[in-house]
């Protein structure tokens, strides 16, 4: 290491993790991540960067089953003032099955926001349950 190590990006961050989680290492990716997150200029909820880190932690938290985790993170990126998580189909649909998994009311509320953001498609790789809770109201 010398006078001229370049300082990692945030996409360096972005992809360390994704790599780490399609090794299914999430434990690991939530670390790369974060620290992805922690290089963003703050207010964090003013960055639309900071959508993308925290939705992938979500999701990473979600895949361990760490749903109240999951459900934070989901909540911060939906609460992003540059508007990108509450347009964000994949953060609506995780937000809805969070809600779901810790027994929220608001669960169908987000998973029909994700279904009239993406359609049905954005269901398919996932437990149909979740879409059954919302196909009545289609």
């Amino acid at each position: 290491m010398g006078l001229f190590t370049k300082k990692k990006s945030s996409d360096d961050y972005a992809e360390e993790g994704n790599k780490l989680f399609d090794e299914g290492e999430y434990s690991q990716a939530i670390h790369k991540w974060l620290e992805g997150l922690e290089s963003l200029n703050k207010p964090l909820n003013a960055q639309s960067e900071a959508v993308w880190f925290q939705s992938s932690i979500a999701d990473a938290w979600f895949m361990l089953g760490a749903y109240d985790k999951a459900y934070s993170y989901l909540w911060e990126a939906k609460s992003n003032i540059s508007g990108e998580g509450y347009m964000n189909p994949f953060v609506m649909l995780r937000l809805g099955q969070c809600s779901h998994e810790l027994g929220k009311d608001d669960a169908v509320e987000y998973l029909m926001r994700a279904y009239m953001l993406a359609g049905e498609d954005i269901f398919e790789s996932d437990d149909e349950k979740y879409f059954n809770l919302i196909k009545h109201l289609i």
